[in-house]
């Protein structure tokens, strides 16, 4: 399956969703498509990005809700549906990037549900807080799960104010408990 690409510095993982502004061209063309296609794109996390950033991962996302902002702006909340390996990434004419994609199957991280275990609680409740602190983070997410720990390590992930590269190494963790070991690290210990 081809889709368009959106290289951001935006962090987002499966059942996440978050509000884009759109104002390129090349982009507007690509929320357009999408809509009449009835498909998605391709979200890239890239910090730094040039012309040579190598595209080889991403979330694939659907437009949930669009908008405009105060200066007429466009604005679109998207939903992550899955993650996505890239291939056979070109341009076209506009400069909008497409590419060939696989979903990736395999879970985010690999855990038991016996292993879970008091502290994930506490990163659930502390995250819920947010929400109903944040209105508009609140209004976004129209599906939560605050009982599902890999979900709520997501978010925390997404939300949390570190580098993109952290995030990342984070993301490609080899167990859920080294996830959830750094999240209480710094949410719960260091409260």
């Amino acid at each position: 399956m081809n889709r368009a690409i959106f290289p951001l510095p935006v962090f987002l993982l499966p059942q996440g969703y978050t509000r884009l502004r759109i104002f390129e061209d090349r982009y507007m063309k690509m929320v357009k498509n999408a809509l009449l296609q009835n498909t998605g794109f391709v979200l890239c996390t890239v910090a730094g990005f040039t012309e040579d950033t190598l595209l080889n991962e991403g979330v694939y996302v659907e437009i949930v809700d669009f908008s405009q902002d105060d200066a007429g702006q466009l604005l679109i909340d998207v939903y992550a549906r899955n993650r996505v390996k890239i291939k056979n990434v070109h341009q076209d004419e506009t400069g909008l990037r497409h590419g060939d994609i696989r979903v990736i199957d395999d879970p985010l991280w690999l855990y038991k549900e016996d292993e879970i275990s008091e502290f994930d609680a506490t990163l659930s409740s502390m995250l819920e807080s947010i929400f109903k602190r944040h209105p508009h983070l609140d209004s976004l997410y129209q599906e939560k799960s605050f009982t599902r720990p890999v979900w709520v390590a997501s978010r925390w992930l997404e939300l949390l104010p570190m580098e993109t590269s952290q995030k990342e190494k984070l993301k490609s963790a080899q167990s859920f408990d080294q996830v959830t070991n750094f999240l209480h690290t710094i949410l719960i210990e260091a409260e």
